[in-house]
């Protein structure tokens, strides 16, 4: 996966679509205010959002929190437990997440 070009792809659909409809402006402020620091640490939201990611088999949602983790400090440890979380709410058929997730952890650096 060429991580760079995901990200601008995202970013660039992401304007297309709040161009088109005020609706996915409001739901993109909407997902920025909830995954910012409050009650639960950011890092811990983060951390949730991966394994939600991987339990929901959503590829482009495991690199964006995947992401999120590393920015907020969280350490390999805490990464790796967030995907067995997914893992094991998910079962077996979330395992190709769970080596997309240790792939994009390779590419980087964090493995």
């Amino acid at each position: 996966m060429n991580i760079d070009a995901s990200n601008e792809k995202r970013a660039e659909l992401n304007n297309l679509m709040q161009q088109h409809d005020e609706f996915f402006s409001h739901f993109g402020n909407l997902d920025t205010r909830v995954y910012s620091e409050g009650a639960i640490p950011k890092k811990y939201k983060e951390l949730t959002g991966l394994a939600i990611s991987v339990l929901s088999r959503c590829d482009e949602c495991i690199l964006y929190h995947i992401q999120g983790c590393l920015r907020e400090s969280a350490s390999k440890e805490e990464v790796i437990e967030a995907i067995k979380l997914g893992v094991i709410a998910g079962g077996s058929i979330t395992y190709p997440s769970a080596r997309l997730a240790f792939h994009l952890l390779q590419e980087l650096r964090v493995l």
